[in-house]
């Protein structure tokens, strides 16, 4: 498993892309977690090919979790994409994500590769990866999920404070990504996570590595600064790297 940092910012981050990474297995099927407004131009960057692909994940609706959507859907129409597309999302936020696809051809109805909407469960396979989702505490019902291929899991939580069920998520992940507004710690009914909360999940459960992501900009010096002190907690990166098949550590 391999997962690329596309971007690790907070909603309206100067210094960093919108959060979402990209999952690769050993047969070079891709996963997009999120595509915010400013992940298509990422992927860009990447010069990789428009069918390279195969799903993409929302693990909500917030806008700079899904309004690059448009923009990526049209390059891929531009450029002459084939692959058919799986998109999960929430039943209850699909409509939002079809407004946006819609966007990317009109006024003409159709895209030129299909799109196969599909929901989010609590648990599912694809392609002997395992996927299981658990909602965190956020402003708007957020999913999120672990992705086990082979000996190595995943936890990617999307936005929102960790609830016990996304914790439990966490259990045994090779690597966990875990999003972290704040230095100082948040009211217990906050919407997002915080240092404190992040550092005693990574010591409770005894995690080799736990990237913290979606911090704002003015937090980030202080912040890595208080990772440096735990080995294996680290403030993600854009474009950070990480192989996980075996685990060959990171690079930016």
């Amino acid at each position: 498993m391999k997962i690329d940092v596309l971007g690790c910012g907070s909603a309206f981050s100067v210094q960093q892309n919108t959060s979402a990474i990209c999952v690769t297995d050993h047969d070079h099927r891709q996963w997009l977690i999120d595509c915010g407004p400013t992940i298509p131009r990422a992927l860009w960057q990447r010069r990789g090919d428009v069918n390279d692909i195969d799903a993409i994940y929302f693990t909500h609706v917030h806008p700079d979790h899904c309004t690059g959507l448009t923009a990526l859907l049209n390059h891929w129409k531009s450029f002459g994409r084939r692959k058919p597309l799986i998109i999960w999302s929430q039943r209850e936020q699909r409509p939002v994500l079809m407004q946006l696809a819609s966007l990317a051809n009109w006024p003409e109805s159709s895209l030129c590769f299909a799109i196969d909407w599909r929901d989010s469960e609590p648990e599912w396979h694809w392609h002997g990866w395992h996927i299981r989702t658990a909602f965190s505490h956020h402003e708007i019902p957020n999913l999120a999920l672990r992705i086990e291929i082979g000996d190595n899991a995943l936890f990617y939580s999307g936005d929102g404070r960790p609830t016990p069920e996304s914790t439990a998520l966490m259990h045994h992940a090779s690597l966990a990504f875990q999003e972290c507004a704040s230095l100082t710690a948040l009211a217990s009914d906050a919407s997002h996570g915080d240092f404190p909360g992040c550092l005693a999940l990574f010591e409770q459960l005894r995690l080799p590595r736990m990237g913290l992501y979606h911090c704002h900009d003015a937090a980030l010096p202080a912040l890595a600064q208080a990772c440096a002190a735990h080995p294996g907690l680290f403030l993600s990166q854009d474009g950070m790297t990480i192989d996980l098949n075996p685990y060959a550590g990171a690079t930016e």
